[in-house]
C-alpha cells in the first residue's frame, strides 16, 4: 500500500501545487471566503468527491464514501490580511512556488492543508481505500475571527455526527492531541478626564491602567501547569484611551488582555483572577464577544472564550493517527501539542468529539510574512490522510464504545 501511495502522491504533485497555487491567488478574508469556496467545490468535484454542498454560513464541504464510522476532516478557507507587500518581496496572492516551497498569504494556514485533504478524497477514490466509513472534508468560514463557531455551526445545521475529527493546520507532520485554550478580557479602567495643563484636576486613567498592566505581568506566576499543555499565561495586547485631543487627560483606558488556559483553568476562573488585579483601580472586566458578517450574510460571532483540550496518548484515534503514519511512510510519528488554538476549541473542548491535529507546514510560518509549505510535507500529509479514515473505521469496529475526547 506504501508504494501505491507514494505513487500516487507523485503522480499529483503537478496537479497539488496547482491547487494550492490556485486557492493562495484566491484571496479569502475572514467573511470573504465566496470565492475560494468556489474554487474548492469546483476542484473536489473534479477529482471525484460523492457529494459537495455548502451550508446556511458558508462552509463547503465535500463527502467520500457513505460508511457507519463518521469522520470529519476540518481545515479553515479564510486567512489573516497579507499587509504590505513589500515586507514579503513579492506580490503574495501570487502563490510563489520555488524550490519545492509554495509560498503566499494561507499557504501553511490553511490552504496547504486543506488542498491535502482535498487529494486524499481523491487517493480514496482511486486507491480503493474504501471502507465502512464516511468522510466530510469541511472548508470552514471564519476561523481566523473566532475559532470553533464555524465548524459549529456546520455540525449543528447539517446534524452530522462524527464520530471522529481531524483539524487540519500546520504541525510539521506531528500529530497533536490537544493545545491550550484561550479568553480575551476587555478592561475598562475609570479617572477624570481634564485639560494636561492642570494635571493635579484630573485622575489619569492612563497612569492607573500603566500600574494595571503591570499588576497583570505579575500574574503569570499564579496560575496552574499542566504537564502535558503547559503553564497558563495572560499578555497585555492593547491599550485604548478614551480622550479627544493629545492635550486631554483621558477619563478612561480600555485595557485588553489575552489570556491562555490550561488544563483546569474555567471561565469564571479565569475571569476571577483578572477582577481582582482590576478591582484596586476601579476596573470593569467582561469577557470580549465579536459579531463578523459572513459571506453568505449571515452573523458569526460569539464569546471570545475557548476552553483548553486534550486526548490521551491510548486513545484509539491517536493510536490510528500513529498507524496510518507508520504505514503510509514507514517511520515513526511524534506525537504532542500545538502553541495555537484551532478549532479543536469546539470539537473536542466543547462538544467532546475526539479530536487530533496533523498538517505539513511549520509553526512558524502562519501569519507571518515568511508563510509557507514544502511539497514534500504536503505529499506526505495526503497519504496520511488518506489511510487514517480505514483504520478508524478498524479501530471503531474492533473497540466500538471508543473514549471521548476531554477538556482539559
Amino acid at each position: 500500500m506504501r508504494g501505491d501511495l507514494q505513487a500516487f502522491v507523485e503522480g499529483n504533485r503537478d496537479a497539488l501545487v496547482t491547487f494550492l497555487r490556485k486557492l493562495i491567488a484566491t484571496p479569502s478574508l475572514s467573511g470573504q471566503e465566496g470565492e475560494v469556496a468556489g474554487v474548492l467545490a469546483t476542484e473536489m468535484q473534479r477529482v471525484g468527491f460523492d457529494e459537495v454542498f455548502s451550508d446556511s454560513l458558508g462552509n463547503l464541504a465535500g463527502r467520500v464514501g457513505q460508511g457507519r464510522t463518521v469522520v470529519l476532516y476540518d481545515a479553515h478557507m479564510d486567512t489573516v490580511p497579507a499587509g504590505d507587500a513589500a515586507a514579503w518581496g513579492f506580490d503574495p496572492f501570487q502563490g510563489k512556488y520555488e524550490n519545492g516551497i509554495i509560498y503566499g498569504r494561507g499557504a501553511s494556514d490553511d490552504k496547504g492543508c486543506l488542498a491535502c485533504m482535498v487529494y486524499a478524497g481523491k487517493a480514496i477514490k482511486e486507491l480503493n481505500l474504501a471502507g465502512d466509513f464516511t468522510l466530510y472534508v469541511v472548508g470552514v468560514v471564519g476561523e481566523e475571527v473566532g475559532e470553533g463557531n464555524g465548524i459549529k455551526s456546520f455540525i449543528e445545521e447539517t446534524g452530522i455526527k462524527p464520530d471522529y475529527v481531524l483539524i487540519g493546520e500546520a504541525s510539521g507532520l506531528r500529530i497533536c492531541r490537544g493545545h491550550r485554550g484561550r479568553a480575551l478580557f476587555e478592561v475598562a479602567i475609570p479617572g477624570k478626564s481634564g485639560h494636561a495643563s492642570a494635571p493635579e484636576l484630573a485622575d489619569n486613567a492612563l497612569y492607573k491602567a500603566a500600574a494595571f498592566i503591570r499588576d497583570v505581568e505579575k500574574m503569570g506566576a499564579t496560575f496552574a501547569e499542566d504537564p502535558f499543555l503547559g503553564k497558563g499565561t495572560i499578555a497585555a495586547t492593547k491599550v485604548d484611551c478614551k480622550t479627544p485631543s493629545l492635550n486631554t487627560i483621558p477619563g478612561e483606558c480600555v485595557v485588553y488582555l489575552d489570556r491562555r488556559l490550561t488544563a483546569g483553568e474555567g471561565k469564571e476562573e479565569a475571569l476571577e483572577q483578572v477582577r481582582r488585579v482590576a478591582t484596586p483601580y476601579g476596573g470593569r472586566v467582561s469577557i470580549m464577544e465579536y459579531a463578523e458578517p459572513g459571506y453568505k450574510g449571515k452573523i458569526i460571532g460569539g464569546e471570545e472564550f475557548f476552553p483548553a483540550w486534550s486526548l490521551p496518548e491510548e486513545h484509539p484515534l491517536v493510536q490510528a493517527g500513529a498507524r496510518a503514519f507508520r504505514e503510509a511512510l514507514g517511520r515513526e510519528p511524534v506525537i504532542g501539542r500545538w502553541g495555537f488554538s484551532t478549532d479543536g476549541t469546539y470539537t473536542a473542548g466543547q462538544a467532546s468529539i475526539p479530536t487530533i491535529g496533523f498538517g505539513p507546514g511549520d509553526e512558524r510560518y502562519p501569519h507571518s510574512e515568511q508563510d509557507q509549505i514544502a511539497v514534500a510535507e504536503m505529499l506526505e500529509a495526503v497519504a496520511v490522510y488518506a489511510l487514517l479514515p480505514g483504520m478508524l473505521a478498524r479501530s471503531k469496529q474492533e473497540s466500538p464504545a471508543g473514549l471521548s475526547a476531554t477538556p482539559a
